[in-house]
């Protein structure tokens, strides 16, 4: 029994032995001997984008630069923080403190960015993140043909009034906008009722902040696509419809003469519509008989279709009746434009006397003037004594192998006073015209002799015919006023009126003039 009693005195001794070890450890840790070992901390990092804290695993998505809050602490002085970048030092700082807190603005590179925060306290500490700067794709505001708001888009369907309008807006993005793509589809149903489609691409780099594109549309609906892509590869895309409702008439700009002495005349002028010609003539109003400029044509958008040019010969009728015509320009829409106008045929030349004076003294007559407005082959101007119709002088003023539209004269002819009469005979075509003119002639002095009027003749040559001419070419240039020669002195000082046989006249240029007088065997004919 005793063994079984000692035995009991050692465990009660051993459990009295661990008890006290217990107490003393309870007051040690209660008096703040052990504290130190159980709150020591190890440094730690904390970061927040935008009020968010991040955490050490996974992406961060960001459209802008963020301004990024950092804190470290630590139950020792922090040495060093350092944000990396991609590998490179952005900030540096050394707090000498146990904490740390600041905020720093991120200057991230498009797409993908591995973000670093060191700490060197006691030991070294890294926060590590994979930022991505997903940059916003390009915003357009528009500012033609319709305006949005940068964050607006355009819409569904807008009309305008011409098939030529301009795309244009300005550019809102954080990359630069490296290109734009503007595709234009036309759909049109043709004669034979099948359908068709135009399309056409328009390209534009390196925009800069704006940009500015004209664009080509049809009557009636356009589908309009637009992709705005900037460097990074970031794509903004508008579709929308362009809506021609085109109801201006085409534009003639026409120069045609009023009058012409050949049997065709040229006419030009200029035709444009604002969306596409579709088909220009000329019709002559009495017959309707047709001449086409610009042949009709598909509706789809042709930029060589907005402007034609025409240069037409057209031929007269000798009845002025039948010269009137109507120019007529259609465009794709069925819009028409109508220009009347009438050309006179006046295939008679155009005689204008500029001076017609008498010299009694030597018994001439000197006569200038001109032709014109005809195809002139030949003029010839004579002087005939009215009484005995002897030709007293004669004079080539042009002959040539080619025609001419002009003919100046100005010459001087042998003339019996009183007695005289002059005829200028004017060649064109297969006609001739006459034109007759009666000088008023002083009576000749004693002097006037028969070798001095010769004298008058001898600077004038004589052609292959025999007959006297003084040939001149055409000057080209004519005097568009009225004939002269009323009240001209004479060699005496008296005024002189050269008098127009009243035998034959017509109408011609707004005046009267005499024709095909000649004076024969003592009777006109």
């Amino acid at each position: 029994m005793i063994p079984n009693i000692a035995l009991s005195d050692r465990s009660l001794r051993a459990g009295r032995c661990i008890a006290i070890c217990l107490v003393l450890c309870f007051a040690l840790v209660g008096s703040g001997v052990w504290a130190g070992v159980a709150t020591a901390q190890p440094t730690t990092i904390g970061v927040t984008i935008d009020d968010e804290p991040l955490t050490d695993a996974g992406e961060f998505v960001v459209l802008t630069d963020p301004t990024t809050n950092i804190s470290v602490n630590s139950n020792t002085t922090i040495d060093l923080v350092e944000i990396r970048v991609n590998g490179e030092i952005r900030h540096s700082y050394r707090p000498d403190t146990a904490s740390f807190d600041r905020a720093v603005s991120l200057d991230l590179d498009p797409n993908e960015n591995t973000v670093e925060v060191i700490a060197n306290a006691e030991d070294v500490v890294t926060f590590k993140k994979t930022v991505i700067k997903n940059t916003a794709a390009p915003r357009v505001q528009y500012s033609s043909p319709f305006t949005t708001s940068v964050l607006g888009g355009p819409s569904n369907e807008t009309t305008v009034s011409s098939g030529q309008v301009t795309l244009a807006g300005s550019l809102h993005t954080v990359s630069t906008v490296d290109r734009i793509r503007i595709e234009r589809t036309y759909t049109y149903e043709t004669s034979d009722q099948t359908n068709r489609t135009d399309r056409e691409i328009y390209r534009i780099t390196d925009p800069g902040e704006s940009f500015s594109q004209d664009l080509l549309l049809g009557n009636g609906m356009n589908e309009i696509v637009a992709r705005y892509i900037d460097s990074n590869g970031r794509m903004n895309e508008d579709t929308f419809t362009l809506v021609v409702n085109d109801a201006t008439n085409p534009v003639i700009s026409l120069d045609a003469p009023n009058t012409s002495y050949t049997k065709s005349v040229r006419i030009r002028g200029t035709v444009r519509d604002e969306t596409k010609l579709h088909r220009v003539a000329i019709n002559r109003t009495s017959n309707n008989a047709s001449q086409v400029i610009l042949g009709g044509t598909n509706p789809e958008p042709d930029p060589e279709r907005l402007s034609h040019q025409f240069d037409e010969t057209i031929t007269l009728y000798s009845s002025n009746d039948d010269n009137e015509f109507r120019l007529v320009a259609e465009d794709s829409t069925g819009n028409v434009r109508e220009r009347t106008f009438t050309v006179e045929y006046n295939p008679d030349p155009k005689v204008r006397i500029t001076e017609n004076r008498t010299n009694a003294t030597a018994g001439t007559v000197h006569i200038a003037g001109n032709v014109s407005e005809a195809k002139i082959d030949r003029v010839t101007l004579e002087t005939i004594n009215t009484k005995s119709g002897e030709r007293l002088d004669i004079a080539r003023i042009y002959g040539a192998d080619v025609t001419t539209t002009a003919v100046e004269f100005n010459e001087s002819l042998e003339a019996v006073p009183g007695e005289t009469v002059a005829n200028l005979l004017v060649t064109y075509g297969n006609t001739q015209y006459t034109q007759s003119i009666t000088p008023s002639v002083s009576e000749p002095s004693d002097g006037n002799t028969t070798e001095t009027r010769a004298a008058n003749r001898s600077d004038r040559t004589v052609d292959e015919t025999g007959d006297e001419t003084d040939v001149k070419n055409a000057s080209g240039t004519t005097d568009s006023s009225e004939p002269t020669g009323n009240n001209v002195p004479d060699d005496t000082g008296k005024e002189t009126s050269p008098t127009f046989l009243p035998i034959r006249t017509r109408e011609a240029f707004g005046g009267v003039v005499t024709v095909g007088a000649v004076y024969l065997l003592g009777q006109w004919v």
